[in-house]
């Protein structure tokens, strides 16, 4: 049996969901999936895998409970080194892995997950699979889908612009924001924009921007550089952000793992996207991005 313990917002859930569901595949074996973390922890809109046609059931309290410790502290000192689970069942990633690609999570029998795991060189090779598992399970709203034409019809470029929570408050004040483990995400500059959507004019003829936020009062007024741009504002939810996103023929991503799924998982054939250079400001190690994608 391989258990993944699910924690974090969308993006980080769909790393964690692809890296079961590859070692799964690769033993033949069963996957489920653990999401007691949000019983207690509530941010991030809470356990959105139940939104796609993943294919895992809920692993049961008993089986956790035997392939791993329950406690979180006991999750967050074992990645910090300071605690050594006896159980050989239990991988977890420490934390100078994180981004990183380690091939020992394959070598376990019954296992139980749990890290972040951000890095396509776990399930590359079950992205077909994964393009079937990660759609969604419901229909989107009428007036989402109202924009698929446009963006079928015209050479579209998601333009992601993550501004929420700590993140929008910093965009507001000028500053970098906090981010998991004490590092500090940098504020994606408006010449960030800039640049990238220069080098999506090199990459594609006439593109036309679609250009998706929580604030697109903000981007209208700070990104009235991008043009031609279509705010995308009648969407019910992120989800449908997500699919129409992925639905372009290339991808401007944030430093953000929602938008780094919606590029990964673009069905274009001649898909490109582009990504910022640096993720996290203070830690310089971590880059979840594939090689094959263009950094500015």
């Amino acid at each position: 049996m391989t258990i993944v313990r699910i924690m974090g917002g969308l993006g980080n859930q769909l790393f964690q969901y692809a890296i079961g569901r590859a070692i799964a595949l690769k033993r033949n074996d069963t996957l489920k999936l653990d999401a007691t973390y949000f019983d207690e922890f509530k941010a991030h809109s809470g356990f959105r895998l139940k939104d796609f046609c993943v294919d895992a059931p809920l692993a049961a309290i008993k089986e956790i409970k035997r392939l791993a410790p329950r406690s979180r502290l006991l999750h967050r000192l074992a990645r910090k080194g300071i605690f050594h689970c006896k159980k050989k069942s239990f991988c977890i990633e420490k934390r100078e892995e994180e981004s990183h690609f380690a091939p020992r999570v394959f070598n376990y029998g019954d296992v139980y997950l749990s890290g972040y795991f951000c890095n396509e060189g776990y399930f590359a090779d079950i992205r077909s699979v994964l393009l079937d598992d990660l759609t969604l399970r419901a229909p989107i709203s009428k007036a989402t889908l109202a924009y698929l034409p446009m963006i079928q019809s015209s050479n579209g470029v998601a333009v992601h612009v993550r501004l929420s929570d700590a993140l929008h408050d910093c965009y507001k004040l000028g500053k970098p924001t906090g981010a998991r483990g004490g590092e500090r995400k940098p504020m994606l500059s408006v010449e960030y924009y800039k640049n990238a959507t220069q080098r999506a004019r090199e990459i594609q003829n006439d593109p036309t921007f679609f250009v998706f936020s929580n604030d697109l009062k903000w981007c209208k007024a700070n990104l009235r550089f991008i043009a031609p741009a279509v705010f995308v504002d009648q969407t019910q939810n992120e989800l449908e952000d997500f699919e129409l996103m992925r639905n372009c023929k290339h991808n401007i991503i944030a430093n953000s793992t929602f938008s780094y799924w919606a590029a990964w998982l673009n069905a274009n054939k001649n898909r490109r996207a582009i990504a910022p250079k640096i993720w996290f400001e203070n830690w310089r190690g971590y880059d979840p991005c594939p090689s094959s994608w263009e950094r500015v």
